[in-house]
């Protein structure tokens, strides 16, 4: 029998799985808002499980799979749901449609898959991490929906998948949030996701999320184009880029 240490950040992996479960169901019956939430609290669940484990010194090779299970139900499968179900009976092309989501899913499938045989840098995603992208694709459309966006705006969603789907296959680099030497960064990154494990349960202020993701997204990203040594070996000039840990994902 297992110690029970890997009970809590294994407990935290399942209950994200069960979301994305559940926020695929929502979406076949047209509850799209709870759908795009529950793959928000996904978002807070899996990080959550990678810093229990930390702190508990309980990661395992068990539990890096079981986390890519859930990711791809979470992170993967939902998010296409999501958007393929609110357009499908309204979409001017259903076969792009289609083709977007199951790009989408696909992609996070080798993201993960890709990242369970491979080892990288601590302090930098290769690649724009499928916890990420679920949770951006997931706060876009409650911020639509919050503001009542026309159905023009919304219809870009399936452009988003595609868009994501080259971004988790990529070499993009983007930092990952970590403790960094500047205190009031720190305490910015802190404050930041603080308040998202407060606005996420409470279903509030889906716009200040996206827009967190964005500055994350644009901000990181930006950062590793200027600073082209950022999470490569000082060795590393004539070989490829490693991927990212698993439990970064």
């Amino acid at each position: 029998m297992p110690p029970l240490k890997y009970f809590a950040p294994n407990s935290l992996t399942a209950a994200s799985l069960v979301l994305g479960l559940a926020s695929v169901v929502c979406s076949t019956r047209g509850h799209f808002e709870l759908a795009a939430w529950m793959i928000l609290w996904g978002t807070l669940f899996d990080k959550a499980d990678g810093t229990v484990a930390r702190l508990c010194n309980a990661t395992s090779e068990f539990g890096v799979q079981f986390d890519s299970f859930a990711d791809f139900v979470s992170f993967g499968i939902a998010p296409a749901a999501l958007v393929y179900f609110r357009f499908a009976n309204e979409s001017s092309s259903p076969l792009f449609l289609a083709a977007a989501a199951a790009f989408y899913a696909l992609a996070l499938s080798v993201r993960l898959a890709r990242f369970n045989i491979t080892t990288g840098d601590e302090g930098v995603f290769f690649g724009i991490p499928g916890t990420f992208m679920g949770a951006l694709v997931a706060s876009a459309f409650l911020t639509a929906q919050k503001y009542a966006l026309p159905v023009s705006v919304l219809g870009y969603l399936p452009f988003v998948l595609v868009v994501g789907a080259i971004g988790m296959v990529s070499t993009v680099r983007l930092p990952k949030l970590k403790a960094r030497k500047n205190k009031a960064l720190n305490a910015f990154q802190f404050a930041n996701v603080a308040a998202a494990y407060v606005a996420a349960p409470m279903r509030l202020f889906p716009e200040y999320m996206l827009c967190l993701a964005l500055v994350y997204l644009v901000g990181g990203v930006g950062y590793c184009l200027v600073h082209p040594e950022a999470g490569l070996p000082a060795a590393a000039d004539s070989e490829p880029p490693a991927q990212a840990p698993p439990l970064a994902a």
